[in-house]
C-alpha cells in the first residue's frame, strides 16, 4: 500500500496495510447536531451519493486487513526504557530541504519524528493500523467512505489541537503541491467535515461502479499538518521551512547539507497511547552527513556518533580491530532476519525508444555475470535475487499453478505467446556462471540472441535492425555502487554494446531521476509482506509520464497495469498470495532490470555506553533509533544493568511466544546492504 519505511536505522519496507475483513460495522444515519461543509479533493463526472451521518458507536481503534489486530508490537520495545540522554546517527550524502512530501530537493533524514498519521502501522503486524491522530475510525462496507474522529488530545508542536480543518487542508495542499503520489491516491476523494472533530472521506468509484477497497487504508496513514502553517507558507518551495507536526519530536537545529537535530517534545501528546510505549527515548537526535563512506566509518571509530550500519562486507571482516572491539566497548552485531529485503536492480528506461526490444533486453540480462561480480568484489556475501518480493512467501516460485496460472491467463490475449508459455512454464531467473568470471557460454547466448534479433555487429560495434549503434549508458552517484556498473560495461562490451559509466553528485543524480532522464541507473525495490495499491503506482501506464512518480521505468504496459491494480483486492493472504505471485511474475520475465543484489542480513556495531537496545527477532524490524535508549540514564535513573536485562530477557521470551520465532541467528561473512535509514511516508 503506502511506502512507509521506519524513521528509524532500520531494514524495513513498503508499510502496504489495507483493508478487506473488516471489523467495522456499516454507518446508519443519526440524527445531524452540525451541518457539515465539504470541499471535494477532485472533480467527478457525476454527483456523489449522499453521505450517512456519522455513528461514533460503530468506530474502532484498530483494523487489519486479514483476521484481527494482535498488538504484537507491544512485545518489540523495553516499556520501562528510561527517557533522556542524546543519540548521534552520520550518513552519506547531502541535504537541501526538510519537507520529504515534495519533489523539490533532497530531504534530511528523520523528518518522520516530526510528523504523525491518522493511524499507524504495527511494526509486528503487516496487516493492522492503530489509531493515533484518529482516535477512532469508521467505514462502510462497501469502502465508499471513512470516517475519522480526531483525537480531542492530538496537539501540533505549537499546542493547537488538530482539527477536521488541518485533515482538509492537509489532503487538499498534497494534491496541489505535494509529490505525485499524493494526486494519484487522494484524487477521486470527497471532503465533507461534520463538527471540528469529524471528517469524512467520500471515495469516488470507478467506471465500473466498483470502490477501491484499499484506498480508506491509505487516507488513514496519510500525514496531519497545520492549516496554520500552509496558509502561510509555500509549501512546494518550503525549503529548510520545518513543518509544524504532531509527532514525539521536532526539528531543533539545522546546517543544509551537513547536519540536522531533533528535540523530543516533553509535552507530547500520544506519549501514553500504547502504540507508542518504550519508545522515543532519547532527549535528543542528532544525524551528521559525510561526504564518502570512509571519512563516515572513521568517524565511527572515533566515537563521533553511536551506531554504524555496515555497508562493505570487506571492511565488516577486516576493518574492526581495533582495540574498542576487541575491548567489547564496540557491540557488532550480524543478523539473519526472515523480513522483507531491499532488492537492487539495475533498471532500463522505458522511456528510450532503443529499450523497447524485449529480445535486446534479454540479450543485456544474459550477458551481466551476478554470480562472479558477488564473488570478486562482495566476497560471495550477495544473494541474487530472481523476484521483487525476494525472501517472502510473495516471491513467485516454479511453474505458475492454480489461481496465479487462472490470474495470468486472463490477460494472455495481450500477451507474446512466446513469453507467456515461457513464464507459465518457469520462474523467472538471472543469468548464472560459476563464479569465476568465465561468462562465455552466457555471452554466446546473448550474442545469439541480438544475432537472431537483428542486430549485427559491424566493425566490432553491436548496430540495431535500422543500422543505428546500441549504445546507452548507465547513472551513478555512489562510488561503491559503481564497481557495479563496471562490470555491466565489461560484460556488454564482449558483445559489441557500448555503455558508458556517467557519475553525478547526489543533487544533480536526483534531479536528472526526477526528470527521467537517463538510460539505466541502479534501484532498490522495497515491498511489504501486504502490497496493494502502491504497484499500480509503480507499473501504471499512466504514471509514467508523471514528473516525479515512482514509476522509474517508465513502463507502459496495459497487462503489467492490471496486474498491479489487483493486488489491492485481494480478499485473504492467500488471493494475495496469488495476485503477487503473477504481477512478480510478468513483470521480472519482461526483463525491465538486472536483478544482482538482496540481503536478508542486518550487521550494524554500536558503541555500549552510548546505546541500548531490545532483544532482536528475526520476524521484525530493528528500529534502533525509536526503541533504544541512552544506558547512561539508565544508570543516572538507579535502574541497573541487571535489572535492565530481566526485562530484556522477559521481552524476548514474550515476543518469542507471540511470533512462534527463535532468537536471532548470529551468522558470519554476510553482506548487509541497508542503503537508505530513513525515507519518506509512501
Amino acid at each position: 500500500m503506502i511506502k512507509k519505511i521506519s524513521t528509524a536505522l532500520v531494514m524495513v519496507s513498503f508499510s502496504n496495510v489495507l483493508f478487506a475483513n473488516s471489523t467495522v460495522i456499516t454507518t446508519s444515519a443519526a440524527p445531524s447536531v452540525t451541518a457539515p461543509s465539504s470541499a471535494p479533493a477532485a472533480t467527478a463526472e457525476k454527483a456523489l451519493p449522499a453521505l450517512p451521518l456519522p455513528s461514533p458507536a460503530k468506530a474502532v481503534a484498530a483494523i487489519s486487513r486479514f483476521g484481527k489486530p494482535t498488538a504484537e508490537h507491544t512485545k518489540l520495545v523495553n516499556p520501562d526504557a528510561p527517557k533522556g540522554g542524546t543519540f548521534r546517527l552520520a550518513t552519506v550524502g547531502t541535504f537541501d530541504t526538510v519537507n520529504d512530501k515534495i519533489v523539490k530537493g533532497i530531504a534530511a533524514q528523520g523528518i518522520g519524528l516530526t510528523l504523525e498519521t491518522l493511524m499507524v502501522r504495527s511494526p509486528a503486524e503487516p496487516f493492522a493500523l492503530y489509531a493515533l491522530v484518529a482516535e477512532k475510525i469508521e467505514f462502510a462496507d462497501d469502502r465508499s467512505y471513512m470516517t475519522v474522529y480526531i483525537n480531542p488530545k492530538a496537539r501540533f508542536h505549537n499546542g493547537d489541537h488538530v482539527t477536521a480543518e488541518d485533515i482538509k487542508a492537509t489532503m487538499e495542499t498534497l494534491i496541489a503541491k505535494g509529490a505525485p503520489r499524493y494526486k494519484k491516491f487522494y484524487g477521486n476523494i470527497k471532503i465533507v467535515i461534520h463538527s471540528p472533530n469529524t471528517v469524512q472521506f467520500q471515495i469516488k468509484p470507478d467506471e465500473n461502479g466498483v470502490y477501491d477497497k484499499e484506498l480508506p487504508m491509505i487516507v488513514a496513514l496519510m500525514p496531519v499538518l497545520s492549516k496554520k502553517q500552509l496558509d502561510q507558507i509555500d509549501f512546494a518551495n518550503s525549503g529548510l521551512t520545518p513543518l509544524v507536526g504532531t509527532g514525539p519530536y521536532m526539528i531543533d537545529q539545522v546546517q543544509q547539507g551537513r547536519t540536522v537535530s531533533f528535540k523530543r517534545n516533553p509535552n507530547y501528546w500520544a506519549a501514553d497511547l500504547p502504540i507508542g510505549k518504550g519508545q522515543f527515548n532519547f532527549d535528543e537526535i542528532r544525524i551528521e552527513y559525510f561526504k564518502n563512506a570512509t571519512a563516515h566509518f572513521q568517524a565511527f571509530l572515533a566515537k563521533e556518533f553511536d551506531v554504524f550500519f555496515e555497508l562493505d562486507p570487506k571492511q565488516w571482516e577486516s576493518g574492526y580491530n581495533v582495540d574498542a572491539v576487541r575491548s567489547g566497548a564496540i557491540v557488532r552485531e550480524d543478523l539473519r532476519h526472515e523480513r522483507p529485503v531491499a532488492v537492487r536492480t539495475i533498471i532500463m528506461n522505458m522511456r528510450r525508444p532503443m529499450f523497447q526490444d524485449i529480445e535486446l533486453r534479454r540479450a543485456i540480462l544474459m550477458a551481466f555475470d551476478a554470480d562472479s561480480l558477488n564473488r570478486m568484489v562482495f566476497d560471495g556475501t550477495m544473494n541474487v535475487p530472481h523476484s521483487l518480493f525476494a525472501n517472502t512467501a510473495l516471491a513467485h516460485q516454479g511453474p505458475a499453478e492454480g489461481r496465479e496460472k487462472e490470474i495470468l491467463l486472463k490477460h494472455a490475449s495481450k500477451i507474446e505467446p512466446k513469453l507467456l508459455k515461457r513464464m507459465l512454464a518457469e520462474p523467472f531467473s538471472t543469468a548464472h556462471t560459476n563464479g569465476a568470471g568465465d561468462q562465455r557460454e552466457n555471452l554466446k547466448k546473448a550474442a545469439e540472441i541480438l544475432d537472431a534479433a537483428g542486430y549485427k555487429v559491424v566493425k566490432g560495434k553491436r548496430v540495431a535492425p535500422d543500422g543505428t549503434p546500441v549504445q546507452f549508458s548507465i547513472m551513478v552517484k555512489d562510488d561503491r555502487l559503481e564497481k557495479i556498473a563496471l562490470s555491466l560495461k565489461e560484460s556488454l562490451k564482449a558483445i559489441g554494446i557500448d555503455l558508458a559509466v556517467r557519475k553525478f553528485d547526489a543533487n544533480s543524480y536526483e534531479a536528472r531521476v526526477v526528470e527521467s532522464d537517463f538510460d539505466m541507473i541502479i534501484h532498490t525495490w522495497a515491498n511489504t509482506l501486504s502490497p496493494g495499491a502502491e504497484q499500480s503506482y509503480y507499473f501504471g501506464v499512466k504514471t509514467a509520464d508523471i514528473k516525479g512518480s515512482s514509476n522509474y521505468i517508465g513502463l507502459k504496459d496495459p497487462v503489467a497495469e492490471a496486474l498491479a491494480k489487483e493486488v489491492a483486492f485481494a480478499t485473504d493472504f492467500e488471493d494475495l498470495k496469488a495476485r503477487v505471485h503473477a504481477l512478480d511474475r510478468y513483470v521480472m520475465h519482461l526483463c525491465l532490470q538486472i536483478p544482482f543484489q538482496f540481503d536478508n542480513t542486518l550487521r550494524f556495531a554500536y558503541w555500549k555506553d552510548t546505546l541500548a537496545i531490545p532483544p532482536i527477532l528475526t520476524k521484525f524490524d530493528v528500529n534502533v533509533m525509536n526503541r533504544g535508549w541512552c544506558p547512561k540514564v539508565t544508570a543516572k535513573a538507579g535502574v541497573s544493568a541487571k535489572d535492565v536485562s530481566k526485562n530484556e530477557a522477559s521481552s524476548a521470551i514474550a515476543a518469542k511466544d507471540v511470533s512462534s520465532d527463535k532468537p536471532v541467528e548470529k551468522t558470519c561473512g554476510i553482506f548487509c546492504k541497508i542503503k537508505t535509514w530513513f525515507s519518506r511516508l509512501f
